[in-house]
């Protein structure tokens, strides 16, 4: 019932290959050590590194700082600045964006979970993007049963593992990128926005029970991030062209 995407190496410009209509997503390796948080952490602004020592465990701390210090470069290449001099501000919703009065309408999105973290980078169209690793213990029944729609719950509860457990991420990551998408936290409406997958389509029929009408305003995929790892990607267009890439360590700095 899985889904195949295909990953390319980072290719050696991309500063001028983003137009409206296209998504580029980043698949980013988190080894979680010292070596390469140090490696990001001087692009890291005060206030973010501030952040970072308010972690309670190394784990998180570096979590953080490797997966922001790569986004700050990621953006930097597509705004042509250095890294440290972007500057960014979070809506009342919590998601981050550039502050910036260039001509240059850049989105993005970032998740990252245990050993990965997803990036996408759009123009104009708002973007919302999560992962999740499929080892992860959760209460899959129990939160289905509270948090997502009637037919999600009870579909899921004629699955059997590890079925389950793998549609179970597929709702939730379908449920985060939209709702992230969005703006929106998902204490406002997991239950409101229920999805079906053909099992060989990357690509998300859904209904928003809130909203109705205005799924025809959003693409939604599936993503399949590795063998552990299992994503999604929302972005506020009718179709859109992606481009599935990896963030290479080696990438000159």
């Amino acid at each position: 019932m899985s889904i195949t995407t295909h990953w390319a190496p980072t290719p050696q410009d991309f500063l001028y290959t983003l137009v409206p209509g296209d998504v580029h997503v980043w698949r980013v390796p988190l080894n979680h050590t010292p070596a390469q948080a140090a490696r990001y952490r001087p692009y890291l602004s005060t206030d973010e590194l501030a952040r970072a020592q308010r972690c309670r465990s190394p784990h998180p701390q570096d979590q953080f700082v490797i997966t922001r210090g790569i986004l700050r470069l990621l953006l930097s290449r597509y705004r042509n600045v250095p890294p440290t001099e972007l500057q960014f501000e979070v809506s009342p919703q919590g998601k981050p964006r550039i502050i910036s009065t260039a001509s240059l309408p850049i989105q993005f999105n970032v998740s990252h979970t245990h050993g990965m973290a997803l990036i996408a980078v759009t123009l104009k169209h708002a973007v919302g993007i999560d992962v999740e690793r499929l080892d992860r213990e959760v209460q899959d029944l129990d939160i289905a049963k509270r948090y997502f729609s009637a037919r999600e719950s009870t579909y899921l509860a004629s699955l059997i593992p590890p079925e389950r457990t793998h549609q179970f991420f597929s709702y939730w990551t379908c449920k985060e990128a939209y709702l992230k998408m969005q703006g929106r936290g998902i204490s406002d409406g997991l239950a409101q926005c229920e999805f079906s997958f053909d099992p060989d389509q990357c690509q998300v029929k859904g209904s928003l029970l809130d909203q109705p009408g205005q799924e025809k305003d959003c693409s939604l995929y599936r993503i399949t991030a590795g063998s552990l790892h299992i994503g999604a990607l929302a972005v506020s267009c009718a179709s859109a062209q992606i481009s599935y890439w990896d963030w290479e360590e080696t990438y000159p700095l």
